[in-house]
């Protein structure tokens, strides 16, 4: 047990000095220091490197090899900044300053939800732009709770959770054994976030994915018919340094047929084609680099 505590120890004081560094280092310094990071990511990881690629061909939205290798790159370099994006936003963007940082662009009828405090809302979000800070953001609109996985160190689970409080965002521990813990949320008109683009081991459907069959989170879907609360999709894109575009959807409103199966699946899919739709206009910012496309068996059927 002593030994563990010190190796845990020993790997979170690398994490709180790259923490001090960037705290102390201008927002301009620092992004551009992640950015190397991220260009050394697409050197040093030859293995994450080809997956990307591959995702990028797969997906269509590359006009050739030399055009996939730069927005594979891109999203490298993307993903570093994410980290100290959010280092830094959590000093930065509060609810007084976060119009000097974002535009929120909600349609009237989203916009319309998120501020009614008794409207439940399922937020189905992906792995594009900076997905930490779309979370940040948006709970200064509406209250959130959000699906969230414990660091595996303890240390750096403690620090970072001081350091960054969410005093507008409730934590759902990722795999929760609570049954009830995403249902009580939407029952007292909370907005609820999902990240939902990522491979779905277990309990996903099969649905679409740029033309492709991709075993799919199916939660928001289940949840939405299980609750009748609309599902939006929104994402935080990067327009700038330290700039950020708040983009939402218009509500997909579940329609019950009486085929559970078959409305998990076309609320599924209707999901994908959203977050499509968003990738393909910023491509470079998505996290290509996850084995997304894999053997979709593992899969459950819609009613299960």
């Amino acid at each position: 047990m002593a030994g563990s505590k010190a190796v845990a120890f020993l790997q979170y004081v690398p994490l709180r000095l790259a923490v001090g560094l960037v705290d102390l280092l201008p927002v301009r310094v620092a992004l551009a220091l992640s950015r190397g990071v991220g260009a050394l990511a697409w050197i040093f990881l030859p293995g994450r490197r080809r997956t990307a690629v591959s995702n990028v061909k797969l997906a269509g939205v590359a006009a050739d090899d030399a055009a996939a290798r730069r927005i594979a790159r891109a999203s490298f370099e993307s993903f570093a900044m994410l980290a100290v994006e959010s280092l830094k936003a959590s000093k930065l963007i509060t609810p007084d300053t976060v119009d000097r940082y974002a535009e929120f662009v909600l349609p009237p009828e989203t916009r319309k939800l998120l501020k009614d405090p008794a409207q439940a809302v399922i937020l189905g979000s992906a792995h594009i732009g900076n997905w930490e800070l779309s979370g940040h953001m948006i709970s200064f609109v509406k209250p959130l709770v959000a699906v969230a996985r414990n660091l595996d160190n303890p240390y750096a689970q403690r620090f970072m959770r001081k350091r960054n409080p969410r005093r507008r965002i409730e934590i759902v521990a990722k795999h929760s054994k609570d049954r009830l813990a995403l249902l009580r949320p939407l029952r007292s008109g909370k907005l609820l976030g999902l990240i939902c683009d990522q491979h779905a081991a277990s309990h996903g459907v099969v649905a679409p994915f740029f033309g492709r069959p991709a075993a799919t989170v199916a939660s928001p879907a289940r949840l939405a018919l299980a609750t009748g609360a609309p599902i939006v999709c929104g994402f935080c894109l990067r327009t700038g340094r330290m700039k950020f575009r708040m983009e939402a959807t218009e509500p997909i409103r579940p329609k019950p047929t009486g085929d559970r199966d078959a409305d998990v699946l076309a609320l599924t899919t209707e999901i994908n084609r959203r977050i499509e739709e968003i990738v393909r206009r910023y491509p470079g910012q998505y996290l290509w680099s996850h084995r997304r496309w894999r053997d979709p068996h593992p899969a459950t059927p819609a009613g299960n």
